[in-house]
């Protein structure tokens, strides 16, 4: 298990400079999808198994979570505002691994399609001490963060709150995937998978991708990174994940790693726009076929509200006959560890604000 990120071994003066806290068991594993590939006719697939980041909750949070939480605790805030969907995985993890560092979080929701494992989400949520705080729309919540980002403010001491950005898209956040690129090209150097062709990842607002294709940019990798957009073209697409893919380099050299000068731009991004389904979190019939048929063949489960929809859209890039002789990685970015010890036996939806409840009638 790693000590430290592989990041600092290559910049070692990061460490004295960046924030990080360790709550991952990293490096994840990389699989070859065997059955997979023997299914479709296609030697080298490939996944790396982010959805076991850690053994209390997986996912691509953990790494996310490594760096922002730590800058959070290096700051001296203990409250941070973080906005998402009801069934948001940013929030659950702020909250299951910001509780372990002493942190409280205050979260402000807003709608999304239902979902079998919305419910379940918000009662960890409530066991982990989040404060609930529901908007009706989207388009509320920039002003309902300004609310509670003045509301939290700790006036005897002057200390605002902390602000985590929807889905975790900030320079800070994209330094866990920036690493984890790091940590990729140790496992090709050391012969447990053939240097990608092709990547393919989920992309909620951009920052899993923008690290992973600005490692790759760094490392000198051939790899092409491919997004999948999961929500609206407003929250994720091709200009926003060029402008944090920036935003992180320059804190990367303003921090000392001494990066050369490099500028990215939307036409360097590869993005698929068409398996979103129209509103975040719903599912779609291409998702759950892609979720039935890696479950059934390799035994992995998938998501219907990212990673079923990113394995649905790489399934069908793949009936390009020319890609048969490409090494092709399915980046896993979704927990599957059971979330069960987090929820408290003694709540029930009933017990989650009024506003909320309605979603369950």
């Amino acid at each position: 298990m790693m000590s430290q990120p592989v990041l600092f071994e290559a910049y070692p003066q990061l460490a004295e400079t960046i924030p990080w806290v360790k709550l991952g068991n990293l490096p994840t594993p990389v699989e070859r999808l065997t059955r997979l590939g023997d299914k479709l006719g296609h030697p080298s697939l490939w996944v790396k198994r982010d959805d076991l980041s850690s053994t209390r909750m997986g996912g691509n949070k953990v790494r996310v979570m490594e760096f922002l939480l730590a800058e959070m605790k290096a700051s001296g805030k203990t409250v941070a505002i973080s906005p998402g969907a009801l069934g948001s995985n940013q929030i659950m993890a702020s909250a299951i691994y910001g509780r372990e560092l002493g942190l409280k979080i205050v979260g402000v929701f807003f709608k999304q399609c239902p979902t079998d494992y919305m419910c379940r989400h918000m009662l960890i949520d409530k066991a982990m001490g989040v404060e609930f705080n529901h908007v009706s729309s989207p388009y509320l919540v920039p002003l309902a963060i300004i609310y509670h980002y003045l509301k939290n403010i700790d006036w005897r001491k002057m200390r605002a709150p902390f602000y985590i950005p929807t889905f975790g898209s900030s320079s800070t956040c994209a330094l866990g995937y920036f690493n984890a690129m790091f940590e990729l090209k140790k496992q090709i150097d050391a012969g447990e998978l053939p240097e990608p062709d092709y990547m393919f990842v989920t992309a909620g607002t951009g920052g899993t991708m923008a690290g992973i294709q600005l490692g790759a940019a760094v490392l000198n990798m051939k790899t092409k990174t491919v997004g999948v957009r999961i929500t609206d073209y407003i929250a994720c697409n091709e200009r926003i994940v060029a402008s944090i893919m920036n935003r992180a380099l320059k804190h990367l050299n303003r921090a000392g790693a001494g990066i050369k000068p490099m500028r990215f731009r939307s036409s360097d991004i590869m993005m698929i726009h068409n398996f979103f389904g129209g509103e975040y979190a719903r599912v779609t019939e291409e998702g759950k076929a892609a979720r039935s048929l890696l479950a059934e063949t390799e035994g992995i489960t998938l998501d219907t509200t990212y990673t079923a929809k990113t394995m649905a859209a790489m399934l069908n890039y793949l009936k390009d006959s020319e890609l048969k002789t490409k090494n092709i990685l399915f980046w896993h970015t979704y927990n599957t560890r059971d979330l069960t010890p987090f929820l408290d036996p003694k709540l029930s939806a009933q017990d989650l604000p009024e506003a909320v409840q309605a979603y369950f009638k």
